[in-house]
């Protein structure tokens, strides 16, 4: 998240130093250790020193460009789930337009940013207590074991997209596949992947 003096520039100056930043990760997409603040600032006609007044580090900046070209879903209507909610989130696939595909394949080839996109920006506490908002909702309407643990079920809903991606590291697969195998843990986190008369059987 940027620091608030990035809030306070006029939009039009944001836009210019998102754009600028853009295009040097973009340039760099294969290499993003090369990605240049220097060269970020001159683009977009502002000193070194303002980027750090604006953004703690690179990594930070990075995610705001991020941000500002991937669709957040909307909190839904009353009478949804949050398996309803989980479908509009799924993850990277919410990208807007080239640039924000480009972005989201540099975030995939490098663990760190995926690690710090999940769970430095996605499981932050807002973020948690929507979560749990959700939950709650659904057992009120008899969707849920009384005896789930909110916090834990949260934390664990929100490491889905990280445990996704880890997948597919794993298995050599590339970014296209990472929507498939959330979609599958997705799914296995909100209906498990026992038979409903198994657990008879396990307990005996």
């Amino acid at each position: 998240m940027p620091k608030r003096t990035f809030l306070k520039l006029p939009p039009e100056k944001q836009q210019r130093i998102l754009d600028a930043a853009a295009d040097e990760f973009i340039e760099y997409k294969g290499q993003y250790e090369k990605s240049s603040v220097n060269r970020i600032a001159d683009k977009a006609g502002i000193s070194v020193g303002s980027i750090y007044k604006y953004f703690y580090d690179k990594d930070d900046l990075f995610f705001c460009v991020f941000n500002s070209n991937k669709e957040r879903p909307q909190t839904l209507a009353e009478s949804d789930t949050l398996y309803d909610y989980s479908k509009k989130e799924i993850g990277l696939d919410l990208k807007k337009g080239q640039v924000g595909s480009d972005l989201a394949n540099i975030i995939f080839q490098n663990t760190g940013l995926f690690q710090g996109l999940v769970f430095s920006d996605t499981a932050t506490p807002d973020y948690l207590e929507k979560l749990k908002d959700y939950l709650a909702k659904d057992q009120d309407r008899g969707f849920l074991k009384d005896d789930i643990d909110f916090e834990v079920a949260a934390y664990l809903y929100s490491t889905i997209e990280f445990n996704a991606y880890q997948y597919c590291i794993a298995h050599g697969l590339d970014f296209s596949k990472d929507t498939e195998i959330l979609h599958k843990m997705t799914d296995m986190f909100f209906f498990g992947i026992y038979c409903d008369d198994a657990k008879g059987g396990m307990t005996e």
